[in-house]
């Protein structure tokens, strides 16, 4: 026996109406359940309601961005048939009434009560009408509209509790499919992502792992310009950074102080779909404690002492953009619980505001620390690891990138000439031959620091060897092991330059014997003899 019919000869004889209609509305819950898809839920809810209070036609209205305000989503005939160019047999005057005052409305007849003088009423010649919202919390998901064009008194007063419990529950089950639909999405979307970050992290492990060759930047999708060099370490870099460019996927830069991080984070951004939005970077180490967390989240007006005006925050400035945050593991382990979370809810509140603004931003995060032992002192959450490591690139030392130390050094230079209105010197093959001896602890900003000096300090034509300054004692702690002869030369070097050139004085200071020290100049050519 088929539903229907069993509640049919439950209803009796027609005298028992309120049993009637409870149990028509448990037979909803179960129809409306078994639908499959929002379609055929929105096409139950409007048949049974139809049929229950007896109206000549039913519709579904749901919000919309139009002229109107709103669109019907199904529209429906006491036959069951679909209701042809429904937004032109209701009434906009009762929709529009009734979206506004999220209230229920009934009329008896149309023609002869307050609705009488709206223009929509009269020409559809409405008699009864009875409207009630869908309303899932605060949130109205739509309209349920009965009417009869040729029936006065076809719904009387009694007619809108029930209307209303059988809105209630119909919009319990509406949202319940919506939210299915929406997970379903989500999990697609997932999946989609997952496999793409398998496929990316799999393409950025062969990348660095492999020793082979690397094409060149020829084969590169996006040039980076700003990232100049052609050694093998650099071109591994440059196509993880190419593949992953196009993306959304947070990207973490490692590598020691100087390498060039931030060259690499606004290179990303540059290359990316978000390169009309702005790219914001900080420094988390140069801010602490509150007023980093206002500098990231903004601030209301009077939240702390100094809060003399409102602070949008650099979140919400880079909308749209990037955010790319340098020290990451120097942020307050407090701080980085916040961060994280407005990161997974794409949403900022404010310091000292109830309010949040929702954010859309790529972020790109750096550290000179190796992360894990970083996790492991407490100073670096694992999960906002996780949330920005999704893919890590490390950036090579200088000392592994010596082809790259000419093309470097010249483009410096020539940046330096056009800053200050000058020719560009030229760079001599004993001058770019000292600057590959040499370690650079420092990396591409230490050799920057020491063109800028040297660039300064000479006259115009070409800059020379003699030029730059003597490596510091202490410039080798944080390099890798030097080749024992340029580590020899440097001692002999530093060792003259103390004794003011004097080689008895400079043996006795290197611990060696003079005619040891002598040998060892004469092999390094002519004017090693001396006093």
């Amino acid at each position: 026996m088929r539903w229907a019919d069993f509640l049919q000869r439950l209803r009796g004889d027609g005298r028992d109406g309120e049993r009637q209609r409870w149990l028509a509305i448990l037979g909803l819950n179960r129809q409306l359940a078994a639908a499959d898809g929002r379609a055929a839920v929105l096409t139950v809810l409007v048949d049974e309601a139809v049929r229950l209070f007896g109206a000549e036609r039913g519709f579904l209205i749901v919000r919309a961005d139009n002229s109107r305000g709103y669109s019907v989503e199904v529209a429906r005939s006491l036959d069951r048939e679909a209701v042809a160019r429904p937004e032109r047999k209701l009434s906009s005057t009762i929709v529009q009434r009734v979206l506004a005052a999220g209230e229920g409305l009934f009329s008896e007849d149309a023609q002869t009560d307050a609705l009488a003088a709206a223009q929509s009423v009269a020409d559809l010649r409405l008699r009864s009408v009875l409207c009630m919202p869908l309303r899932v919390g605060e949130q109205v998901l739509g309209l349920l509209y009965l009417d009869h064009r040729f029936q006065a008194g076809a719904f009387g007063e009694e007619d809108l509790p029930w209307l209303m419990a059988f809105a209630d529950q119909a919009a319990i089950v509406w949202h319940l499919h919506g939210l299915l639909a929406e997970n379903e999405a989500q999990k697609a979307q997932l999946a989609e992502q997952n496999e793409s970050l398998r496929a990316t992290v799999a393409a950025q492990a062969r990348a660095l792992a492999d020793p082979a060759p690397v094409p060149g930047r020829e084969r590169l999708r996006h040039p980076m310009p700003s990232i100049i060099g052609h050694s093998p370490a650099l071109l591994r870099v440059l196509h993880v950074l190419d593949r992953v460019a196009d993306t959304e996927l947070p990207v973490l830069l490692t590598g020691e102080s100087g390498t060039g991080k931030e060259v690499a984070a606004r290179a990303l951004h540059l290359a990316g779909s978000r390169r009309r939005g702005e790219f914001v970077g900080v420094n988390v180490a140069a801010i602490q404690g509150e007023l980093l967390a206002s500098e990231l989240f903004g601030h209301q007006k009077g939240a702390f002492t100094g809060a003399d005006h409102d602070r949008s925050g650099l979140l919400r400035r880079a909308d749209g953009g990037t955010l790319f945050l340098d020290e990451i593991t120097e942020m307050d382990v407090e701080l980085q619980a916040q961060l994280l979370r407005a990161l997974e809810e794409r949403r900022v509140r404010p310091v000292g505001s109830d309010r949040e603004f929702a954010i859309d931003v790529r972020v790109l995060a750096a550290t000179n620390q190796d992360p894990r032992e970083a996790i492991a002192r407490g100073r670096l959450r694992e999960d906002l690891y996780f949330r920005l490591a999704v893919v890590t690139v490390h950036l090579p030392p200088l000392r592994e990138r010596e082809n790259d130390i000419d093309e470097l050094a010249r483009h410096l230079v020539q940046g330096l000439a056009n800053e200050h209105g000058r020719p560009a010197p030229e760079l001599g093959a004993e001058f770019l031959a000292a600057l590959r001896a040499r370690p650079w602890p420092g990396n591409v900003r230490q050799l920057k620091n020491e063109l800028q000096r040297v660039f300064a300090l000479a006259d115009a034509g070409e800059l020379r060897a003699d030029q730059l300054s003597p490596p510091e004692q202490g410039s080798f702690s944080d390099a890798a092991p030097l080749e024992l002869a340029q580590l020899e030369q440097w001692a002999i070097e530093r060792a003259l330059q103390r004794a003011n050139g004097n080689k008895a004085e400079a043996a006795r200071l290197l611990g060696i014997g003079r005619r040891t020290l002598y040998d060892k100049l004469k092999a390094r050519g002519p004017g090693g003899r001396g006093r």
